[in-house]
């Protein structure tokens, strides 16, 4: 029978996380401050004039000048596991015992599971106080061997509505980031970018700022950059290593030949986890143990479930378990060039080497070209001036896209949207068809028929 945690138990529980996210990141000197800069507490007590005694907060970072015995600012941290938003009402009460014992160097962080309130966000943006808002990454798409929040260098414009619905949304849910944070000046998921807003607005002069704030190299990439050409030729080796000659890539060799080298565990046909509703899973991929998992579908999909397969297979071959626990898939991952959720950011970086790498295996590039150059040879296309394939509205612009992908994706066994985007990827198509929302939808219809 499951252990039944009471309130106190759920509070320590988020304490003792946020302590320790705060205290690995300083202990690998990856925080904003430098690392003999900073000292984490947990339930330390600070005096209060007005109450004559110590006030004893959850977690607080004490930051230091070079040589200095007495820490310059304070960063006062209280943590709410809640079940429901966070009332304006509490943030009050919170402001005011920090204001009892450094009101002059101390900033305060309200840290919650929960999402803030209207009054609570508009509190805090008036009196310089930090929100922090933690998602357990267990519940996410990609889980991280290191938090995304900490490496990520900025919040784009595009994805700043995000954090605002992350902030504001009780049921919001996190796909990759851990922290959702509302800096004295902005929404943001960097870590970095809301520390430094917190330090700056806390009163040290802008020579004291440099003494303890890190380099923002500190922010490098975990996960090496490579480039097509780099996965172009692993896929090449790998294809000469089974011996492939043409049509469909048998992708199951693959398999078999990493389970005995590595212990990998593949499995199809279970179904979808039951809390995966909203954005349907095709499948998965956990790296200790080292297993790959392909769902059934309501609508059977050879050819999409192939991609899958190599999609997180790729996962496996790139060394991505280094960076990753385990991460979901679904069909918007099947996008070479779709926006990444963070700029610069890991999951960008695997996702897009992990779907370049699965459509070289299953469409192998000398071939595939071959196949492609002789189907337009004898559709007799002329490239003028738009590219070798060519689609817009036009009935036979449509007829000659439809007649080359349906051979392509047939012979080499994938879906029409997996060949479309291997063409482009190649520069092999240009899709010029701008339609309504309506018929647009129509179209997608029509094309998952065919996935």
């Amino acid at each position: 029978m499951p252990r039944v945690l009471s309130t106190n138990q759920f509070g320590d529980a988020l304490e003792e996380r946020v302590r320790d996210y705060f205290q690995a990141e300083i202990d690998a000197d990856r925080f904003w401050a430098r690392k003999a800069s900073c000292k984490v507490f947990w339930k330390k007590g600070y005096h209060s004039k007005d109450r004559n005694a110590k006030i004893v907060f959850d977690v607080s970072i004490e930051l230091y000048l070079p040589g200095s015995k007495e820490y310059s600012a304070l960063v006062l941290i209280e943590c709410k596991n809640y079940n429901h938003s966070v009332p304006v009402n509490d943030i009050e009460e919170f402001f005011a015992k920090v204001q009892q014992v450094a009101a002059a160097n101390a900033k305060a962080v309200l840290a919650s599971t929960a999402s803030f309130q209207a009054g609570t966000r508009e509190f805090a943006k008036s009196k310089g106080v930090g929100l922090l808002r933690y998602f357990n990454p267990h519940d996410f798409k990609w889980e991280l061997k290191r938090s995304p929040s900490a490496t990520a260098r900025s919040t784009s414009p595009e994805d700043s509505y995000l954090v605002d619905q992350g902030l504001s949304q009780q049921d919001f849910r996190s796909l990759a980031f851990d922290l959702y944070l509302q800096s004295p000046t902005r929404e943001t998921n960097s870590l970095w970018d809301f520390v430094e807003d917190l330090i700056l607005d806390s009163g040290l002069l802008p020579g004291e700022v440099r003494r303890i704030a890190n380099p923002r190299s500190k922010l490098s990439n975990q996960v090496p950059f490579l480039e097509k050409e780099d996965l172009e030729s692993r896929s090449a080796d790998l294809l000469s290593e089974l011996g492939y000659t043409s049509g469909e890539v048998k992708v199951e060799k693959l398999c078999t030949r990493e389970a005995k080298r590595a212990g990998l565990l593949v499995r199809t046909s279970g179904a979808p986890p039951a809390d995966r509703t909203e954005i349907p899973s095709l499948g998965r991929i956990t790296f200790d143990p080292l297993v790959i998992e392909v769902y059934a579908q309501e609508i059977p999909n050879p050819g999409r479930d192939r991609f899958t397969l190599a999609h997180e297979l790729a996962h496996h071959l790139l060394s991505h378990g280094q960076y990753l626990v385990r991460e979901y898939c679904d069909d918007d991952d099947f996008v070479l060039h779709r926006r990444s959720l963070v700029d610069g950011s890991d999951i960008a970086r695997m996702e897009f080497q992990a779907n370049y790498l699965a459509a070289s295996i299953l469409m192998p590039r000398m071939h595939f070209l071959e196949d492609f150059q002789r189907l337009v040879r004898s559709l007799e296309l002329a490239d003028r001036g738009f590219g070798p394939l060519y689609v817009d509205e036009q009935p036979c612009n449509r007829q000659n896209f439809e007649i080359v992908s349906g051979q392509l994706m047939r012979k080499y066994g994938v879906s029409r949207t997996a060949t479309k985007i291997r063409l482009e990827a190649m520069g092999l198509l240009r899709d010029a068809r701008r339609q309504s929302a309506a018929h647009s939808a129509l179209r997608v219809f029509v094309e998952s028929m065919d996935r």
